[in-house]
């Protein structure tokens, strides 16, 4: 589905009174939207340039090196090649290759990954380390970018907002999954309505990272998207059938024996909680212990999915049901990493064309510019004062989209209004002699 942001500039805004800081921000135009994100991702750009320059014997910092955590990748990927891949469960063989691959790295980074993940990385270890890393960041770069394009358009406000994220420059540097996961998000939800096949499929592909596809699937499952739910399941068969064909059955033993290991981690501060944007975070930074840290996070996981699947029940506009069902997400996992919250750009992006469209709530446009940069902020903001936003961001946007779920979104003639734009060519091209063929 490619969405068409064409909102007259003249269109007036509802949330004028509504106390927010941006409350008559008449500055806050399509136009100058895309400027701001235009720059950002300029600065980004050159951040990143300036980090790769400025590095010495292959080390971004002294604790950082070239591809950062890319590293724990490849070297998964290596013992794949060894014929040892559930050695990549074991701390002790993860860490010794990463040190045959990088030896002045001298940081640890476990392998929590299912097997399917370390299927794609065996590939990536026919070539050296550098060309590896260079390539991984430019396929997902470019899936990335594609499905934004099609989405949004080139030029639209929402598109350069997904461009010019912290999540970008995040992930890029790092080496992490993190614009896969928007990616693969962002095709499954936008694909739904026209082609629920296909968006099943990418949903399912998240099997590689599940605490992001399970949220996900059990909307699905609950409101009925049947076809949706096949792809999904045919996707996770396939991959996880594949994965233990190519690397053997051992390593799924290996993978189930770690999640006490992983779990462990979690529990005792064994990972920075600084940069894991969970409500269970927020709990432990505040000093909580395991447990109720662990009701918390419950309480809000389940909380979010029982709304979400009562407005995706409803009637009422599309643009803001997806945004509710990506919002759901860093909602429910107690483990989730600041590199993961790019998939906030979908609900941005369309929260932000649902805004100009059809005008805007108190505090929305507030919301959404937190939300696109807290990201960045949030980990720094954590470490100094024990106190980690992104889940409050979170609840945030997600409480927005709610709300634009439940009130209805509506043009002058009281109707709900999402228009494909008249060139849609990626996602739902189709989509028209679909529903009168009697499609999903």
């Amino acid at each position: 589905m490619a969405l068409h942001e064409s909102a007259p500039a003249s269109r007036p805004l509802s949330d004028t009174a509504g106390g927010s800081p941006l409350a008559a921000a008449a500055w806050f135009t399509e136009a100058r939207v895309t400027l701001v994100a235009r720059a950002m991702a300029i600065a980004f750009l050159l951040a990143g340039l300036s980090t790769l320059l400025l590095m010495r014997d292959m080390m971004l910092s002294p604790d950082r090196g070239l591809g950062g955590d890319f590293l724990g990748v490849y070297a998964a990927g290596v013992l794949a090649r060894e014929g040892e891949p559930a050695k990549a469960y074991d701390l002790d063989a993860i860490v010794a290759t990463e040190r045959r691959v990088l030896p002045q790295a001298d940081y640890v980074l476990p392998w929590p990954y299912p097997p399917v993940f370390q299927m794609v990385a065996l590939p990536l270890t026919a070539l050296p380390y550098v060309w590896a890393y260079a390539l991984w960041a430019a396929l997902l770069l470019a899936l990335y970018i594609a499905t934004w394009r099609g989405a949004f358009g080139v030029g639209s406000p929402a598109f350069w907002l997904a461009i010019g994220s912290s999540g970008v420059y995040v992930n890029v540097l790092h080496g992490q999954n993190g614009l896969l996961n928007a990616a693969l998000i962002g095709i499954g939800l936008l694909a739904l309505r026209a082609r629920p096949l296909l968006a099943g499929i990418a949903i399912g592909a998240l099997c590689y990272k599940p605490q992001i596809g399970l949220p996900i699937g059990i909307l699905l499952l609950a409101t009925g998207q049947w076809r949706a739910v096949g792809g999904a399941a045919l996707s996770v068969a396939l991959l996880c059938g594949a994965s233990a064909a190519v690397l053997g059955l051992d390593v799924w033993h290996a993978f189930l024996d770690n999640g006490a290991a992983t779990q462990a981690l979690l529990e005792n501060a064994g990972l920075p909680l600084s940069k894991l944007g969970t409500v269970f975070s927020f709990a432990r930074l505040l000093g909580a212990a395991p447990a109720p840290a662990y009701v918390l996070q419950g309480i809000v996981a389940l909380a979010a999915l029982a709304l979400a699947i009562q407005a995706w029940r409803r009637p009422g506009d599309e643009t803001a049901k997806l945004a509710l069902a990506a919002a759901t997400v860093p909602l429910v996992p107690p483990y989730l990493f600041d590199y993961d919250f790019a998939i906030l750009v979908l609900p941005v992006g369309l929260l932000l064309v649902d805004g100009f469209r059809n005008g805007w709530m108190p505090w929305m446009r507030t919301v959404l510019l937190v939300a696109w940069l807290a990201p960045a902020a949030a980990p720094g903001l954590a470490t100094e004062t024990n106190l980690q936003i992104l889940p409050l961001v979170s609840i945030a946007l997600f409480w927005v989209a709610w709300r634009r779920c439940v009130r209805g979104t509506t043009h002058a003639h009281g109707q709900p209004h999402l228009v494909p734009s008249a060139n849609d060519n990626v996602i739902d091209r189709n989509e028209g002699a679909r529903r009168d063929a009697g499609g999903d």
